[in-house]
């Protein structure tokens, strides 16, 4: 028993990754055979996962400005406080 867990390797996740790309490549070869219409599946997917990424840039950007803002909108309310607490001396 020890033996096969010595013969097990774990793989890293890139390795994982590309095994997958490999599978699914050899099913899409099957099921479609034309190579052009696999090379325009190819194209899509690709389009998808860029279209997907800008939308979260574009969430990411968004939340960053408006936690700027926040940040900016409480500098002004701690430099108007400091402003009021100053004590005036009188003689």
């Amino acid at each position: 028993m020890t033996d096969k867990r010595e013969e097990l390797k774990l793989q890293s996740l890139e390795e994982e990754v590309e095994e997958l790309k490999k599978r699914f490549g050899h099913i899409f070869q099957l099921c479609i055979p034309p190579k052009e219409v696999l090379d325009e599946i190819k194209k899509d997917f690709i389009t998808a996962q860029v279209s997907i990424l800008k939308i979260f840039k574009t969430l990411l950007d968004y939340q960053i400005e408006t936690l700027e803002k926040l940040a900016s909108e409480g500098d002004k309310e701690n430099k108007e406080t400091k402003k009021r607490v100053k004590k005036i001396k009188v003689e």
